[in-house]
């Protein structure tokens, strides 16, 4: 049985997002906000910073799905290139060195933005097939950013093999009878509602147990000056 590489022991690894360039600046507000330094953000002014482009590394990628076996091995590369043709950005865990022009991509999405809706679309999203937690570290990125950017609902589109997968990061089938392609739906402002629960349940637990012990000590106190009394 072959071992996978985990990736949770190497501290040499970082997160990096390409947007692809646009006429417009819609998405100005998005990069400035996820830009905080836990994100490695390239905006793609591919006049100023022309190596680390969108069309750089989605290339790169393509490649990689094309001529290897480790990363996206169920999806027809051209199905990818056009992933990359329709979205806004590009996320990638990878090595802690250049990306670019031969860094180690241990997982990667192509994303979209919708706003109106308030969320993000996974068009597309792969993991190393020798890397142990890829495709967790990528997700739960996802989920940060959903955050940062006051965003509610992460979706993405699943093949049967997969659903298991996401529901066990807390996506859940649009329709529950679908087995195959089947949207699935994360709501991370219920997730941060939990998270608040959790937070208060334990703040209260807490809180409970400190009155108890007081309780006990003045008790114990008590105890003690009666015994005290009792000896004059």
């Amino acid at each position: 049985m072959s071992l996978k590489y985990n990736l949770k022991n190497d501290e040499n690894v970082k997160t990096y997002i390409y947007f692809k360039p646009t006429y417009s600046n819609d998405l100005d507000d998005i990069k400035t906000l996820i830009n905080d330094g836990e994100i490695i953000v390239y905006p793609n002014d591919e006049d100023t910073n022309p190596h680390n482009s969108y069309k750089n590394v989605t290339e790169y990628i393509h490649r990689i799905v094309e001529y290897s076996e480790f990363l996206c091995k169920v999806l027809n590369p051209n199905y990818v290139s056009k992933s990359f043709n329709r979205s806004d950005a590009v996320i990638i865990v990878g090595s802690s060195a250049n990306l670019l022009p031969n860094g180690n991509i241990y997982a990667f999405a192509s994303i979209e933005f919708d706003e109106p809706q308030n969320s993000i679309y996974i068009d597309v999203i792969c993991s190393h097939v020798g890397i142990k937690y890829a495709g967790e570290m990528l997700i739960k990125q996802i989920e940060k950013m959903c955050g940062k950017l006051f965003m509610t609902k992460i979706y993405l589109k699943s093949v049967k093999s997969a659903i298991s997968f996401y529901e066990k990061y807390g996506f859940v089938k649009k329709e529950p009878s679908c087995d195959d392609m089947c949207l699935m739906i994360k709501n991370t402002a219920e997730e941060k509602s939990r998270s608040r629960s959790k937070t208060k349940k334990h703040i209260s637990e807490e809180r409970s147990k400190s009155k108890t012990r007081r309780r006990s000590r003045s008790r114990s106190r008590s105890r003690s000056r009666s015994r005290d009394k009792k000896k004059k």
